[in-house]
């Protein structure tokens, strides 16, 4: 499979294709710094079958263990169910191997992609899933891969919902992708200020804040990575980072 990085070149954008890890660059402005972008996986829709996941390193951070269904193959679904209901408010939970971290769902400002994210917790989706990115140059954490390489989806895809006022500050969820109307499963968490850095290309759907347990995402953040000279693959982290668990909270 084939994921597309979005990176920023100075003040342009390169676009670069990477398959099983080998970057190969397509198209740059010829400026130094470059700064990498949340990456998600290509949508294989239609797929109704199972993924497996892709073990992890074998020593868990943060004192954790592996859950129980670090291992069990993940579902692909052809489209979400609507299961976001008008006039009610959601939370996730978000249980991991670090500590646990709380996020309010934004539905009236993202109602596809939080819809889509309700509806993979509550059938157990991310459960045992890694955290399968660390990049401190835009202060992202990256999870909601079923195979835990970054190339993974639901199965389906969902369109990007931009309101043209995106601010990637500490503390937002935001979709990654692969290009336009590219979001499936995989998300990012902002855990400090050079998450601005993705402001000038504000691509990448809003649909959370968190608000309890910022301090666990920066605590994952600063994890060793498994080659800080590799780019994103080898932004994977040294020792494993488990989703243990997403619960969804409902009120109104």
């Amino acid at each position: 499979m084939v994921a597309l990085v979005i990176a920023l070149v100075g003040g342009g954008i390169a676009y670069v294709a990477f398959i099983r890890g080998d970057d190969t660059q397509a198209g740059a402005s010829g400026a130094t710094g470059t700064t990498d972008q949340p990456t998600g996986a290509t949508g294989v829709t239609g797929s109704t079958n199972t993924v497996e996941p892709q073990p992890g390193p074998a020593q868990v951070a943060c004192g954790g263990t592996e859950p129980e269904d670090a291992t069990t193959p993940k579902p692909q679904f052809s489209e979400p169910e609507q299961v976001v209901k008008e006039g009610t408010t959601y939370t996730a939970e978000m249980r991991t191997s670090c500590g646990t971290i709380v996020i309010d769902l934004l539905a009236d400002r993202a109602p596809e992609t939080v819809n889509s994210f309700v509806f993979l917790a509550q059938k157990g989706y991310f459960d045992g899933q890694r955290i399968h990115r660390l990049d401190t140059s835009i202060d992202v954490i990256q999870g909601g891969d079923p195979t835990g390489t970054g190339t993974g989806s639901p199965g389906y895809t969902i369109p990007d919902e931009l309101t043209g006022d995106e601010s990637y500050g500490p503390g937002v969820l935001a979709m990654a992708n692969s290009g336009p109307n590219t979001g499936g499963s995989q998300f990012f968490l902002v855990t400090g200020e050079a998450g601005h850095n993705l402001d000038a290309n504000p691509a990448y759907t809003i649909f959370g804040m968190v608000v309890k347990g910022l301090d666990v995402a920066k605590r994952i953040q600063e994890l060793p990575i498994q080659d800080p000279s590799a780019g994103i693959p080898g932004q994977q982290p040294k020792q494993s980072v488990y989703i243990e668990k997403v619960t969804i909270r409902e009120s109104g």
